[in-house]
């Protein structure tokens, strides 16, 4: 199954972040989800757990970026 979820929250004048995921999903040493909290912030998920709370879009890219490459060395 390759299907996004679907944005909800279009209509909203102040939406929260939307979520977004990084990598293939059946690959679970690769695949992050960064999902919306309750306080309008992403919480980063990798292999089950959440490993860092995000203020927005940009920083929870750039460390998932980041917790890439530690991971790789």
């Amino acid at each position: 199954m390759t299907e996004q979820p679907t944005n909800s929250y279009i209509f909203e004048c102040n939406p929260p972040p939307l979520s977004f995921m990084v990598g293939d999903w059946n690959d679970i040493e690769l695949f992050y989800a960064a999902v919306p909290t309750m306080d309008n912030k992403l919480a980063i998920i990798h292999h089950a757990h959440v490993i860092k709370i995000c203020k927005t879009t940009q920083s929870a890219r750039n460390y998932i970026t980041k917790h890439q490459k530690k991971r790789k060395k």
